[in-house]
């Protein structure tokens, strides 16, 4: 029998040693907070002076913040469809509202449930089928029971706020002071809509306090990664139901206990689509063939950048009382070009067109003040709504809000085109079936 040298013996040691101790470390639980509707510059972390948002601001200066995530749909159930499944709409099939996805895609709690993790929607859901989701589903009051009483086993947990969607209703000594925004006109009914609508993003802020409470109060928030993110922009005209900036480009803040950098600002090009695999990356769960990728050099400081290019889509179709109108977008680090597939239809749907009896202010008398007002750029800014040019180019340094369309300058062809193709290669890397539509528009290009 030969005997085993020192340094062998060394070396066996330390492996199995190190084996043991990486085993033996526990699981990170994973608490993704997921509003409904919120923009990204509405909250105090992203520069917004008159909205209250004590607690997404703790977590900001706790984690990093991300000033450029955009969701690729600006609607509830695309949006979180793509979410959950990391893939854009049209190839995991939610690309409508009130859609479904594919029979047979996997989804994060396939993955992370055969982690070991136990895997939570508390709130919202707005998916389907269920069987491609199969959550443990609770409301949010069972939240703090469910922590109370859990076991060992690590938990991702997903609490799906309502706030701040629409209906809006003013609260009772809620916002007094309402700093115009740029990419909206001025009007006693914006500024109403505007001041409601904050009044209801504080609301989320206070519901997000208090599960943090009871991480806290039960010994949780220490391993506990935690996230925030929306589903797309507010109910506003350039908003939802839009690829225009205040639709796509969603809060995100990621705290990592021991990983990120406390009080970080990121400002590289993400996806909805990249957190699930960011999530999976976390748990320890092997790379999966996504459209998405893990944020994961980005939140430990080893990259800076992660795509060159993000991309959205949108169609009115499943939207209530729509018409049919679809678009496209492609994002770079400065250009943004969006294509209005059905730009000769006159854009509509029901929450633009007619009173919500539910709501004090509502946005069709955000846009009729803006017709009513007798200033030539709020009537001008209320019938582009409406009627939209079939290409629109923006550079997003010089106009962060999409005022002045570009698509028809000159010195800007080439990045025009550039953008085009960049768009139809997506749109037939996921089966989009407009994709012909767009061939045929290049005839616009040429003939701009």
């Amino acid at each position: 029998m030969r005997k085993i040298g020192y340094p062998v013996l060394f070396f066996a040691v330390w492996v199995l040693t190190t084996s043991l101790d990486t085993y033996a470390q526990p699981q990170p639980n994973i608490v993704v907070f997921l509003s409904d509707d919120h923009g990204q510059e509405d909250a105090g972390c992203y520069g917004n002076t008159d909205v209250l948002t004590p607690v997404i601001d703790q977590l900001a200066r706790e984690g990093m913040v991300f000033t450029r995530a955009y969701t690729p749909v600006s609607v509830c159930a695309p949006s979180r469809s793509a979410l959950f499944t990391g893939l854009y709409p049209h190839r995991n099939g939610c690309s409508r509202n009130h859609g479904s996805v594919f029979e047979g895609i996997k989804s994060l709690p396939h993955y992370l449930a055969a982690a070991g993790y136990e895997v939570i929607l508390a709130g919202k859901e707005h998916i389907k089928p269920k069987e491609v989701f199969p959550f443990t589903y609770m409301e949010r009051y069972q939240i703090p029971e469910y922590l109370s009483r859990r076991k060992e086993r690590p938990f991702c947990l997903i609490v799906s706020l309502n706030a701040p969607h629409q209906p809006y209703f003013n609260l009772k000594g809620g916002h007094g002071r309402v700093t115009p925004k740029r990419w909206l006109p001025h009007t006693p009914e914006t500024v109403q809509y505007t001041a409601a609508y904050y009044d209801h993003v504080t609301l989320a802020d206070q519901e997000i306090g208090s599960v943090l409470y009871w991480l806290e109060r039960l010994g949780l928030n220490e391993n506990s990664i935690q996230l925030y993110l929306s589903d797309h922009g507010p109910a506003f005209p350039f908003a939802k139901w839009t690829l225009y900036e205040q639709g796509i480009r969603i809060p995100l803040i990621v705290k990592w206990p021991g990983v990120v950098q406390p009080g970080t600002v990121s400002d590289a090009l993400v996806s909805m689509v990249d957190i699930l695999p960011t999530l999976l990356d976390m748990a320890g769960v092997a790379p999966q063939p996504l459209d998405g990728k893990s944020l994961t050099p980005v939140l430990q400081g080893q990259a800076t950048a992660l795509h060159h290019a993000v991309y959205g889509s949108y169609t009115n179709l499943g939207v209530q009382g729509a018409n049919e109108y679809s678009i496209r977008t492609v994002v770079s680090d400065r250009y943004k070009l969006i294509v209005n597939l059905r730009s000769g239809n006159h854009f509509s749907l029901k929450a633009m067109d007619e009173p919500d009896e539910r709501a004090v202010i509502d946005a069709k008398q955000v846009l009729d003040s803006w017709l009513s007002s007798g200033d030539a750029n709020a009537i001008q800014r209320a019938r582009y709504y409406r009627s939209r040019p079939p290409i629109e180019l923006y550079d997003l340094f010089q106009d962060p809000y999409e005022l002045n369309n570009r698509a028809h300058d000159e010195a800007l062809n080439g990045t025009v085109r550039e953008m085009y193709q960049l768009l139809e290669d997506w749109m037939k890397s996921q089966n989009d079936p407009l994709l012909n539509e767009m061939e045929m528009n290049r005839t616009k290009l040429r003939n701009k």
